[in-house]
């Protein structure tokens, strides 16, 4: 039996299952956003206000995006959180609902703090478990020095 190394990434392109390519940081951006428009029109759609769709559409994009994105870009997916809400919130707000203008936007930014911070959070742990558990350099054997008698 013979195995294929050739298929298999390198370290820095892996997502997290190491035996699969990670998308790039721009990639996951456009996830992380698309998913948080999508939950914000579900959201304006249908009860008017961005509530519980955006905030769902928020966690599955950051999350997502910490867990696709290629090793080597892991800095994106743990920073990007807070960036996707507020640019989710403010397209989301204009296109689906009626804010009400820059004094609105700034309100429901500062309402949906709890929602940045544990996002944020996710995406930060993930991240650093994906550091620890895929480190870009293989482990170097360390030899014992010969014992001197």
């Amino acid at each position: 039996m013979t195995t294929n190394t050739a298929a298999r990434p390198r370290l820095a392109d892996a997502s997290v299952v190491s035996s699969v390519r990670g998308w790039p940081s721009w990639a996951v951006i456009i996830l992380a956003l698309g998913s948080t428009l999508a939950g914000a029109a579900i959201d304006g759609l249908t009860v008017g206000v961005l509530s519980w769709g955006l905030r769902i559409g928020f966690y599955l994009g950051v999350l997502g995006a910490a867990l696709l994105v290629r090793r080597g870009s892991i800095f994106t997916a743990m920073v990007q959180p807070p960036l996707v809400l507020v640019v989710g919130l403010v397209i989301g707000g204009m296109l689906f609902t009626n804010i009400g203008g820059l004094y609105g936007t700034a309100l429901r930014i500062i309402a949906t703090f709890p929602t940045m911070a544990m996002g944020t959070a996710a995406a930060v742990l993930i991240g650093l478990i994906r550091i620890v558990a895929q480190p870009l350099r293989p482990k170097s054997r360390r030899s014992t020095p010969p014992a001197h008698g």
